[in-house]
């Protein structure tokens, strides 16, 4: 029996990506023992994916958390890693491991022993290049990511009687805020679907909570889910929802993977070839800066794009 790592800490949207791989690999080694290296913060997910035999956090917090998270993989007497994260961290892992054992290690860094090299010019998506670098070791990929698993939490649809109804997902992190396009015109928006007959549902987080609040200062006749849509409710909302308008983070890559049609609202900080969600079902207006865009512009996209 073999043991496995799989490194992956994030973010949530590389997360999501990255369960198309992950469960690519967990059918691969059927038999053998498959654990993850991951942050605190998607414990959780990781847990109700229910892939693992062992679940090892680490939340990259300096040289004496590296160290013992290092001396917790020499003891686990791993064969293979799987590096899904390849970062410059993960890479020093890779260096430390070469140099005291014959782990081999598959990943995009120079230290890996079943080295995926990309090119740097035309990079691929994130899932066509994991994809890629986990066939390295034979592993046939689907290249889409497994999210049907995700039932913790049902969806109440009596709720909206049965309206047709549109995503909204206007929040995005802090340091991402040159991603963010203005409360504002997410509600402007709004407006515009109230005028359709078409129910605007607003997800987020407590972290987007000051921009869901302007938003319902402007235009009340929303449903708010701020602070109550996990990822299961927000993948139950996306397969029956008209379509989605949001900026680039990561509950986005939840809708698309859904197959829900959405709408990006880009700025030059999104890579629109490798980052964003790709797929048919995926549209975008992007301009260098995120505030230029108008609303106008978006309502032509959306009756362009979408069944309204």
């Amino acid at each position: 029996m073999k043991k496995i790592l799989l490194i992956k800490h994030g973010s949530l949207g590389d997360i999501i990506s990255s369960t198309s791989v992950i469960n690519d690999i967990k059918k691969h080694f059927t038999g053998d023992q498959v654990y993850i290296l991951t942050s605190n913060k998607f414990k959780d997910f990781f847990n109700e994916l229910n892939f693992f035999d062992n679940i090892i956090i680490d939340n990259r917090e300096g040289l004496s958390n590296t160290i013992k998270v290092i001396k917790k993989i020499f003891n686990l007497k791993i064969d293979l890693i799987i590096d899904l994260q390849n970062s410059k961290r993960t890479s020093v892992y890779a260096l430390i491991l070469r140099i005291f054992s014959n782990i081999k290690i598959n990943g995009t860094g120079i230290f890996s022993t079943h080295r995926y090299k990309y090119d740097k010019i035309n990079m691929p998506s994130v899932i066509d290049g994991l994809s890629n670098q986990i066939e390295i070791l034979g592993i046939t990929t689907l290249r889409k990511p497994h999210l049907n698993w995700l039932i913790k939490e049902k969806f109440d649809f009596d709720k909206i009687n049965n309206q047709n109804f549109f995503l909204i997902n206007p929040g995005c992190s802090k340091k991402n805020f040159k991603k963010k396009w203005p409360a504002v015109n997410y509600a402007k928006i709004c407006t515009y679907l109230n005028s359709k007959n078409i129910l605007p549902i607003i997800i987020g987080a407590n972290e987007d909570k000051v921009e869901i609040e302007e938003i319902l200062s402007l235009e009340k006749n929303v449903l708010n889910l701020c602070n109550k849509s996990p990822l299961s409710i927000i993948f139950q909302l996306s397969q029956k929802a008209i379509g989605a308008i949001s900026n680039d983070t990561g509950p986005a890559h939840l809708i698309a993977a859904s197959g829900c049609p959405i709408h990006l609202i880009l700025s030059d900080f999104s890579n629109t070839n490798t980052v964003i969600p790709q797929g048919t079902n995926v549209s975008f207006i992007r301009k260098k800066d995120i505030k230029n865009i108008l609303v106008e512009e978006v309502v032509e996209d959306l009756n362009n794009k979408f069944d309204i």
